[in-house]
C-alpha cells in the first residue's frame, strides 16, 4: 500500500509541476514573445493531460471488471491518449500558423533577455520533474520520465538559441526552433493516434504472428487442427486471443485438461495471458459462423 500511494505522489508531483509550469510557459511567452516558447507550453499542457490521465488509471487500473465492463478499465487509457493528441494537434496547427505570420512579417522579441532566464528555470524545473519521475517503476511512471526528460533537452535548446538571439539578435531563430518542436510533437501524436487507432480498430498485435501461435499449438500431436483465430490487445500491451482447437475422438477429460494446460502454457511463454480455448472433435462442425481458417500467407 505505502509503494502505491509513492507512486501517485510522485505521479501527482510531476503533474503540478507540469502543469503550473504550462502556464509559467504560456505567460513567458507572451512576455517575451517567444512563438517557441508559446509552442512548448502547448506541448507541456498535453503532457499534462498525459500524466493527470495516467494518475487517473493508475487508480482505475485497479478496479476490477464488472458487469459493465467485463474486461476492466484498462482502454481508458486510449481515450485519454486520444484527448491529448487531439489538443496537441489543434495547439501545433496554432502555433505553425503564428511561426508562418512571423516569417513573412518579421518581429523582434519583446524581451529577449528573459528569454533566458524562463529558459534556465525550465531546464533546472523539468530536470527536478523528470528526475522526480524516474524513480518509479510503474511502466506509467517510466513513460512520464521520458516525456519529462525529452523537455529538459528542449529547454536546453531553447536556452542555447535564446544565448544566441541575444547575442546576435538572429530572432529568426525562436521562429525555427518553435517550427521544430511543433513539426516533432505533431511527427509523435500521428504516430501514437495511428497505435490508438490500430488498437480500437482490433488489429493483431505484431509480436508474436498468428503463424507462430498457431505453430506452437500444433507441436502438440494430439490437436489435429487449430482454427477460428481471433488475436486482439485489450490497450496495446495486453493481448487477447480465442480459438478453437481440433481433438481425437477418444481423448479422455482427463486428457482434454492437460492439453488445454499445454496450450496455455505454450501461450503464456508468448506474452498472451488471457486466452479461451474452444474444444472440437475430428468430425464436428464447427460451432461458429466463421470457422474458414486465416490466409497465414501474409503473415
Amino acid at each position: 500500500m505505502k509503494t502505491k500511494m509513492k507512486s501517485e505522489k510522485r505521479m501527482f508531483l510531476s503533474f503540478a509541476l507540469n502543469f503550473i509550469f504550462t502556464i509559467f510557459e504560456f505567460v513567458g511567452g507572451i512576455l517575451t514573445g517567444s512563438i517557441a516558447l508559446l509552442s512548448d507550453s502547448v506541448h507541456d499542457f498535453g503532457d499534462s493531460i498525459s500524466i493527470g490521465v495516467a494518475i487517473f488509471l493508475e487508480r482505475k487500473s485497479k478496479q476490477k471488471p464488472d458487469f459493465k465492463y467485463t474486461y476492466g478499465y484498462y482502454r481508458f487509457s486510449l481515450l485519454g491518449g486520444l484527448i491529448s493528441s487531439l489538443i496537441l494537434i489543434v495547439g501545433s496547427t496554432i502555433i505553425v500558423y503564428k511561426a508562418i505570420e512571423r516569417i513573412i512579417n518579421p518581429e523582434p522579441l519583446i524581451r529577449p533577455e528573459l528569454l533566458i532566464w524562463f529558459a534556465i528555470i525550465g531546464v533546472v524545473v523539468n530536470g527536478l520533474a523528470a528526475y522526480n519521475a524516474s524513480r518509479g517503476k510503474s511502466i506509467n511512471e517510466k513513460i512520464i520520465s521520458l516525456h519529462l526528460l525529452e523537455d529538459v533537452f528542449g529547454w536546453i535548446a531553447l536556452l542555447i538559441a535564446a544565448i544566441f538571439i541575444n547575442l546576435y539578435n538572429i530572432s529568426i531563430l525562436d521562429v525555427i526552433l518553435s517550427l521544430l518542436f511543433s513539426v516533432y510533437i505533431v511527427f509523435h501524436v500521428f504516430r501514437n493516434l495511428k497505435s490508438i487507432l490500430e488498437v480500437f480498430l482490433e488489429k493483431a498485435p505484431k509480436k508474436p504472428s498468428i503463424k507462430e501461435i498457431k505453430n506452437n499449438i500444433l507441436e502438440n500431436s494430439a490437436i489435429k487442427d487449430v482454427h477460428h483465430i481471433h488475436f486482439w490487445s485489450l490497450e496495446g500491451s495486453i493481448p487477447i486471443i480465442t480459438l478453437h482447437i481440433v481433438l481425437g475422438k477418444n481423448n479422455s477429460p482427463k486428457e482434454i485438461n492437460e492439453i488445454q494446460n499445454d496450450i496455455y502454457k505454450k501461450l503464456h511463454n508468448l506474452g498472451i495471458d488471457h486466452a479461451t480455448i474452444q474444444v472440437e472433435f475430428v468430425g464436428m462442425d464447427c460451432l461458429g459462423n466463421e470457422c474458414d481458417d486465416i490466409d497465414l500467407s501474409s503473415n
